[in-house]
């Protein structure tokens, strides 16, 4: 009794549909894992950026004597501390590691470009007729422009400068925005897709008066 089988051309052409079929799969899990990757990757870095910001304004601000909060215009030099009996809160902060008030670090928020607001650390050590400034970048792709706030142990915002105080609490909040799909354009128009991210943390000083 003969069976009935297939031919070589019906192998062939099946071999080559399986093959076609199968490469397609696999070519659709390697672009959906590498979106998955870029997803996490811009997730990762947004964290790391977060955490370094963190760790320092953090560490400095453990470590100071006295905490001015104001505002910054443009770059450090423009730093006007807010008055006495306003509300605290400001885009910028100044740090006095001891009560030399020639050395200090400002962070502040640099909005000369528009697309990309950061917030700066600048330290300033003056001695005499010598002036030296290191600045460096904390965060970057920064939205909101008040980023420090002066608070009681209740959370309640201070309307007075007296920020040298134990008990002050230094609010922080940066709100972000991340490149979330590097390949991705939205509605054909050259806009890419970007995702907001927001770090929020209170922080208070160790050292006593």
């Amino acid at each position: 009794m003969n069976l009935p089988g297939f031919t070589l051309v019906e192998m062939m052409i099946t071999t080559y549909v399986y093959a076609v079929v199968f490469l397609g799969v696999m070519i659709a899990i390697q672009v959906f894992a590498l979106r998955i990757y870029t997803l996490a990757a811009t997730k990762l870095a947004a964290t790391d950026g977060s955490r370094k910001a963190l760790n320092a304004v953090r560490d400095q601000i453990r470590e100071a004597k006295t905490l001015d909060i104001g505002n910054c215009s443009s770059t450090a030099d423009s730093f006007v501390s807010v008055s006495t009996n306003s509300v605290q809160i400001g885009n910028s902060l100044r740090i006095f590691p001891s009560l030399d008030q020639n050395n200090y670090t400002i962070f502040y928020l640099d909005s000369t470009a528009t697309t990309n607001c950061n917030l700066k650390e600048v330290t300033v050590m003056t001695n005499g007729a010598s002036f030296i400034t290191n600045v460096a970048v904390v965060a970057s792709y920064i939205t909101n422009q008040d980023i420090f706030t002066a608070e009681n142990c209740q959370g309640q915002v201070l309307t007075n400068d007296n920020v040298t105080d134990n008990r002050i609490v230094i609010y922080m909040e940066l709100q972000f925005y991340k490149w979330e799909y590097p390949i991705a354009w939205v509605g054909g128009k050259g806009l890419n897709a970007y995702d907001y991210y927001q770090l929020r943390t209170r922080i208070t000083r160790r050292a006593s008066d």
